[in-house]
């Protein structure tokens, strides 16, 4: 009985062991990552305005082909009204993704950082970007409805072992302002050290 006993709780040690070092871990990876989200706002409001203007013109130009108009005048009416509803339905289709909370992102590029390839043409909201594990910053260079932004991303990169292996993790997260061309840029850490597991970028363009 003393032997069973023992061997519990040797078994309940090594298991206590083991999620320590699980939640020790949390967030360790061979090329870790950081969260990001894109928030269109003042982007939004300028597609609506332009989607409103381009409606209005839409509907003056609709009334106008009732008039006495030569022919010139009338295709003239109909070729502008062709390239309005083309510019319409692009404004349209952007304003509802926005109102979804997502954005259309075409391209990532940075130096340094691996599988940026997933993240050509996709719709994104939240997502996680791994970074430069050479250097203790990553420039991002984001191509986004027609514009490229930057944003420069700094952190500590530290060796940790987990159990599966040596695996890395980052913390002080943070963001150099004065390198990002969005409208802006917030961190929101939900501890001190602002490790990857727990840390989003939310950038507003």
């Amino acid at each position: 009985m003393r032997n069973i006993a023992g061997i519990i709780i040797l078994l309940l040690a090594i298991t206590l062991f083991a999620c320590e070092k699980e939640e020790d871990c949390v967030g360790c990876n061979l090329n870790p990552k950081i969260k990001i989200r894109f928030e269109a706002t003042g982007t939004r409001l300028r597609t609506d305005s332009l989607l409103s203007s381009v409606n209005n013109k839409i509907s003056l130009y609709t009334d106008s082909l009732a008039g006495d108009l030569t022919d010139e005048e009338r295709n003239q009416l109909l070729a502008e009204l062709s390239s309005l509803r083309s510019d319409s339905s692009k404004f349209s289709e952007t304003s509802s993704l926005f109102r979804s909370g997502k954005a259309k992102l075409n391209l990532i590029n940075a130096v340094g950082a691996q599988n940026l390839e997933q993240f050509q043409d996709t719709i994104i909201r939240d997502f996680a970007i791994p970074v430069d594990m050479r250097h203790d910053t990553s420039t991002f260079f984001f191509t986004h409805h027609d514009v490229v932004d930057t944003l420069q991303i700094y952190y500590e990169r530290e060796i940790t072992q987990s159990l599966d292996g040596v695996r890395m993790k980052l913390y002080g997260i943070g963001v150099i302002q004065e390198m990002s061309t969005f409208d802006s840029v917030r961190v929101t850490c939900y501890s001190s050290n602002c490790s990857n597991d727990i840390t989003t970028i939310f950038v507003y363009f």
